[in-house]
């Protein structure tokens, strides 16, 4: 059942971390990765009966719209049927759906390699084939040129120990506890501002008016970039979301991919250098000045985290934002509670993460001959972590469909678990908690009648597109207003990107 590595250039592949020569941890060159055992109409792209599980599986892959929504039927048929690990031929991996067994993989690095963390190898295919027919675009071939020329070193969440070790030892500063701390009365302040943008309406759409914009902001204020550019970044962000979970992505999204690429490291890559030249106490200087034992991070990884911090640093609280409050809007009765009791709030913010985790599942590769659940599985196997299934095993979560901000111990793994914890953390708790208690101030908040529920067009990343509800009109305040910046610029800025970032049914941009 191993997979055979691509068959295209590594170095054309979006998300790759290493040479084609070798996989972590092995000094023999991938190509040398046993041929699949599996016949040729069970492997990606197959047709499989829609009501089997496995069927049910590639209907997610291809984005099934019920099933982007509401996963969790599935991942406990999975489990119920299969036990804690299933091996998918659509997928071309083991899904992985049980708390323990998913402690287990991602607690033992040396043998399941983060290298690519978001697509199997079959799953790159054809990207890889757009990126071919892009490079004949006379207009794009030298983009095209770039990217595919373009050192992509393992940083953070496609690296391994000891790289990774590493790379942590000298980003940790980045997200250090008294900085966030120092935090909080600027994301309040944030806050105050998007709210009093539409608190006097009675509406809104709190995605395109609050979760994109919150995180979004944060981010370009602890990089150091100017805020008139959050339009430019967005779009950044959004692309580089694209390869995410997308088995099929269109042309034009892989266009737009490449060309975000591009832009994205020649702004970066000038930022870098004048934080060189004059550190400030920002994200960039961090990243830009980091060593660990006087040796300091090669340029690509200085990209690399970069790139990560800022699509981690708001696409997936965002999602987070926007559970928050589509929980709020429907169970009035807990959102009364936490009225009288902001105390009960960061339970809230743990049980929202685990109820709903934005991030579905990542993948992890087998780096020698090992056993999953005591079935064998090959060097070169596929595992899907199912963070989000495994946030609901009954083994280690009672009643797992429950919402129960009483949880205790809430053992969730939205955040990941071990070696590659996520390093932002803090940052989305923190935002999440303010988050919360602006939305908790919503009077009589609820639902809009015309709202729909729709979802990102991703298997992997799992949130809302839209979140429109209503609520008593109220007038505002805004507080905290940066001595800067004057109040009333700086949200008609955040309005007029509103519009931009306003995110249709299935697009991420």
């Amino acid at each position: 059942m191993a997979l055979p590595g691509s068959s295209l250039p590594e170095s054309s592949l979006p998300g790759s971390s290493l040479p084609e020569s070798s996989l972590p941890g092995s000094s023999l060159p991938e190509s040398s990765l046993p041929e699949s055992s599996l016949p040729e109409s069970s492997l990606p792209g197959s047709s499989l009966p829609e009501s089997s599980l496995d069927g049910r599986i590639r209907r997610l892959l291809d984005r099934d719209e019920e099933l982007l929504a509401s996963p969790w039927q599935l991942f406990e048929d999975l489990r119920s049927d299969c036990g804690p690990a299933f091996y998918s031929e659509a997928m071309g991996a083991w899904v992985i759906t049980g708390h323990q067994l998913l402690h287990d993989i991602v607690s033992d690095p040396e043998t399941w390699s983060n290298r690519s963390p978001t697509a199997t190898y079959k799953f790159r295919d054809p990207v890889a084939d757009h990126v071919e027919a892009i490079a004949e675009e006379p207009e794009m071939a030298e983009a095209v040129r770039r990217f595919r020329n373009r050192s992509r070193g393992r940083v953070l969440n496609t690296a391994d120990p000891p790289e990774h070790v590493r790379q942590r030892r000298a980003l940790h500063r980045a997200f250090r506890p008294a900085r966030l701390r120092a935090l909080e009365p600027e994301v309040k302040s944030v806050s105050d501002q998007l709210v009093a943008g539409f608190a006097h309406r009675g509406r809104a759409d709190l995605v395109s008016e609050y979760a994109v914009l919150l995180p979004m902001v944060m981010i370009s204020r602890m990089l150091g970039v100017p805020e008139s550019e959050l339009e430019m970044f967005k779009g950044w962000s959004d692309d580089f979301a694209i390869p995410i979970g997308r088995a099929k992505p269109s042309r034009e999204e892989v266009r737009s991919y490449i060309k975000s690429e591009s832009e994205f490291e020649d702004y970066f890559t000038t930022m870098v250098e004048q934080r060189q030249a004059e550190p400030r106490d920002d994200l960039i200087s961090d990243v830009a000045n980091a060593e660990v034992d006087g040796e300091p991070l090669s340029h690509e990884e200085r990209m690399g985290a970069l790139r990560q911090f800022l699509l981690a640093g708001n696409e997936t609280t965002t999602t987070l934002l926007a559970n928050i409050g589509h929980r709020l809007a429907t169970d009035h009765r807990l959102r009364d509670r936490l009225a009288c009791n902001r105390n009960l709030v960061p339970a809230f913010v743990e049980e929202a993460l685990r109820h709903e985790a934005p991030v579905t599942g990542l993948f992890r590769v087998a780096t020698a001959d090992t056993e999953i659940n005591g079935t064998p599985v090959a060097r070169g196997e596929f595992a899907w972590l199912a963070f989000a299934a495994a946030n609901r095993d009954p083994q280690t979560c009672p009643v797992p469909h429950t919402f129960d901000i009483d949880r205790n111990p809430n053992d969730h793994v939205s955040f990941g678990h071990g070696e590659h914890y996520c390093i932002g953390q803090g940052l989305a708790r923190l935002e999440a908690k303010v988050g919360t208690n602006a939305m908790i101030d919503l009077p009589n908040l609820k639902l809009a009648e015309d709202h729909t529920d729709t979802f990102m067009d991703s298997y992997i990343l799992r949130g809302r597109t839209q979140l429109q509800v209503t609520f008593d009109p109220v007038a505002l305040a805004v507080r905290h207003l940066r001595q800067d910046r004057i109040g009333a610029d700086l949200r008609d800025d955040l309005s007029a990107a509103t519009i931009t970032f306003d995110r249709p049914e299935g697009q991420h941009r």
